[in-house]
């Protein structure tokens, strides 16, 4: 039973590097079959423990060299893995009439990275002060389907506040929004958090038209019935009427911004002044799409459950390249980790054995659910599976032959298998030189 999942699980991984074949060279294809199941064995992205999983023949000092040089030299897979979750996500997503795109700004940090390329000063977003350290700001965007429950990988970037190529946080945000609204324009609805209502972000989603919720802190203005009020004032003043749902209470304001049509959102839970502010797209004109906003915004929650899992299950904060490029690909491996979790989630058998083999508990005494993250176990059943698997996943560095000498015949080009390969929307198509020379 444990090969059979092996090989099912090798069928995922090469199906991930098949659909790139036409997009990267061949030596990035062999890093990437390296790179997945070492990650998964080693819960990490820690260049020496991947090396010493790998078990080749040669030194784990010289695995771990090439892997380094590789890893500097394929900042690229990066923004590749971005298009490709974007284009696997709109194709399972393709039936949905509306999705939930959360997008939000995190944190990699490194306590005592003095010698790390183009590291800043951020805030600490795991910590319970969230005190000052050295890191790195990250961008990430989840996808989360409405009827399927199922949270999917979108995006991720990493960014420097002292990098000569950095203009703003604003920027960062907007280049986001910019690789994801062609696909998802019609039926993605952007949410945000606190932060997100600048007037430059504002300006941009109204500009694309494109359907958002963002939480505001309450000091931003609107237009209502032609006088100019502060939200935090209109939800707790002028929104009388409230319609009451299990817990807390909601009501809405058509308002305008700079002359465009605006929903204020006042949500209000069981505790005194907890109000939530929502500032949506268009005028809402029935209190059930008013609730489903509400709803939705609290599934933005998604975004921050996926920064904790990366961080644990993947260990991009375990990672100890000091160069900003190798960190670049060190994120986009994690990315096409993710990707191979969402492949396998959707494969319900294969699913369901791994989570068997993850030997992680899903209910505790009380019989209420402890991991609703099913990411979390699915990641464990593929570690234990590969660690218990005796043979290496891949032999493709193994020698073919025993002799030193290698004999070579002619054979025309048009003889070989034909493949057909996945063309994907922003990737440049590789050219490559035909041989016609084959061991």
């Amino acid at each position: 039973m444990i090969s059979e999942t092996v090989e099912n699980v090798k069928g995922k991984i090469r199906k991930v590097v098949h659909d790139l074949n036409e997009h990267i060279s061949k030596p990035q294809q062999k890093y990437l079959l390296e790179m997945i199941p070492g990650c998964f064995a080693t819960s990490s992205l820690n260049l020496t423990a991947i090396s010493g999983y790998l078990s080749e023949k040669t030194k784990v000092k010289h695995t771990l060299k090439r892997l380094q040089r590789n890893t500097e030299n394929y900042s690229s897979l990066l923004k590749i893995s971005n298009l490709y979750n974007i284009h696997s996500c709109y194709e399972e997503t393709i039936k949905d009439e509306r999705v939930l795109i959360s997008v939000d700004e995190g944190d990699l940090v490194h306590d005592y990275g003095k010698s790390f390329e183009l590291i800043s000063k951020v805030r600490d977003g795991s910590s319970k002060k969230k005190r000052i350290n050295n890191g790195y700001f990250l961008n990430h965007a989840v996808c989360y389907s409405t009827s399927s429950k199922r949270v999917l990988p979108l995006y991720l970037d990493i960014h420097s506040s002292i990098s000569p190529d950095f203009k703003s946080a604003n920027n960062e945000t907007i280049k986001l929004l910019d690789a994801i609204e062609k696909k998802f324009k019609d039926k993605g609805i952007f949410v945000m958090d606190r932060g997100y209502d600048a007037g430059v972000i504002l300006e941009y989603l109204y500009k694309k038209d494109l359907s958002f919720i963002i939480r505001s802190v309450g000091n931003r203005h609107v237009t209502y019935r032609g006088k100019k009020i502060l939200v935090s004032r209109l939800c707790k003043s002028v929104i009388n009427k409230r319609y009451k749902k299990k817990s807390f209470s909601y009501g809405y304001a058509k308002c305008y911004y700079k002359g465009r049509p605006m929903t204020v959102i006042s949500a209000k839970g069981s505790e005194k002044d907890n109000y939530v502010y929502l500032l949506c797209e268009g005028h809402i004109r029935k209190s059930k799409e008013a609730f489903f906003r509400v709803k939705s915004y609290f599934k933005r929650w998604k975004v921050e459950e996926s920064f904790r899992f990366m961080k644990q299950q993947l260990g991009i904060e375990r990672c100890l390249v000091r160069k900003f490029d190798s960190i670049k690909t060190m994120l986009g491996i994690a990315s096409f980790c993710w990707n191979l979790l969402s492949r396998i989630e959707s494969d319900r058998l294969l699913a369901v054995e791994l989570e068997r083999m993850s030997r992680r508990e899903k209910y505790n005494t009380k019989n209420k659910t402890v991991c609703t993250f099913m990411h979390y176990r699915i990641s464990d059943g593929i570690r234990n599976l590969l660690l218990s698997y005796n043979k290496r996943l891949f032999r493709f560095r193994d020698k073919k032959y025993k002799s030193e000498i290698v004999y070579y015949m002619k054979i025309p080009y048009y003889l070989e298998r034909y493949r057909e390969r996945e063309i994907i929307d922003g990737i440049p198509v590789l050219r490559r030189k035909k041989s016609v020379l084959v061991a």
